[in-house]
């Protein structure tokens, strides 16, 4: 039923709808290496990132923008990725240096990396597909 609700929703719904999904899956990721195996917040949205990357590049290609998955635009896709990550990163170190906790520097990443994806991805990586 949430596909079919997403096939007919506007292009931006669905991405966001998978960001808000990838999302939870980079939230759990995160939590679950600095809560339960006590990684750096750093290393952990790193890896997070990567988990969530691949998840978030097959979710986007088939439903937001319905783009066969191929090598070439997930390269497309991880380089528009590392401009998100590099400002989770520069997030993520500047709130934990002001003395902020690791989820409220999530929260800020949240707010403001998914518009600059979503501009990348759309313009660069998936420009050529109509959905």
């Amino acid at each position: 039923m949430l596909l079919k609700l997403l096939e007919r929703s506007p292009q931006f719904v669905r991405f966001g709808v998978i960001g808000v999904i990838n999302t939870g899956v980079h939230a759990l990721v995160l939590t679950a290496l600095v809560e339960l195996a006590h990684c750096g917040v750093v290393l952990a949205n790193t890896a997070a990132f990567m988990v969530s990357n691949v998840f978030s590049y097959f979710m986007n290609a088939a439903i937001t923008f319905h783009a066969p998955p191929t090598i070439a635009s997930y390269l497309k896709f991880f380089t528009a990725s590392l401009l998100a990550l590099g400002s989770t990163m520069l997030i993520s170190g500047v709130m934990a240096h002001l003395g902020f906790h690791y989820l409220q520097g999530f929260l800020v990443v949240i707010v403001l990396v998914p518009a600059i994806s979503y501009l990348a991805i759309k313009v660069w990586v998936f420009s050529g597909n109509k959905a």
